[in-house]
């Protein structure tokens, strides 16, 4: 019981689009919701599942493609939190023009968060940490209670996020890994944007670029 988490790899870079629920309350929250997806939606209604929440780790076109489209299918209001530094990037087209192609996100979130804050799903809690370096204003959601964070493209199985992008920042993605991830508990999973699940123990004591 506690938080459940779904995983749907989706769209051509395959990412990890997160469908996390309260067994208890059945609300629901998604996490970089990639693209549009009839099975993401599909499952939410077999699961009885209250989604009310999208929450976005940071905002390039691949992680915020299905945002608009979940909004126009859903009947009611979906909250969209995002830290304040990643607006300019979201209203560039999520960065879709460094790689040739235009992209219409739709109306920038209302809801700011910012580090520190406490995002909630029926009992159970989420923090926000400031993580940038990929962006500036990327985000990770850590639940203290269910032992899980997801991190978006600060970290990966093995690896880090491209520091090679407009607005990236190779020393503060190492300064975030090491500040906001690294001091969470060994057994924390991390739950990335890409790839398959790994821990924070793990990375600490197997990730060639840390």
């Amino acid at each position: 019981m506690g938080l459940i988490i779904k995983t749907f790899v989706l769209g051509a870079i395959e990412n990890n689009t997160y469908l996390l629920s309260d067994s208890e309350t059945k609300q629901a929250a998604l996490v970089d919701p990639a693209v549009p997806s009839r099975q993401v939606l599909d499952h939410i209604q077999e699961e009885g599942l209250d989604l009310r929440q999208i929450w976005i780790t940071h905002a390039h076109f691949d992680h915020i493609g299905g945002v608009r489209w979940f909004i126009d299918q859903s009947a009611a209001p979906l909250k969209v939190s995002i830290h304040p530094d990643a607006l300019p990037l979201w209203k560039n087209a999520g960065g879709a023009r460094d790689f040739g192609f235009d992209f219409d996100p739709g109306p920038a979130p209302a809801d700011m968060v910012q580090d520190g804050d406490t995002l909630s799903l029926g009992s159970l809690s989420f923090q926000v940490l400031h993580t940038p370096g990929h962006t500036p204003g990327h985000v990770t959601f850590y639940c203290a209670e269910a032992a899980a964070a997801f991190c978006g493209d600060l970290i990966f199985y093995h690896g880090v996020g491209r520091t090679d992008l407009a607005g990236s920042d190779e020393g503060a993605l190492i300064k975030s890994i090491r500040s906001q991830i690294f001091t969470l508990p060994g057994a924390t999973a991390l739950y990335p944007g890409h790839g398959r699940a790994t821990t924070v123990q793990e990375e600490i004591s197997n990730n060639p670029f840390l």
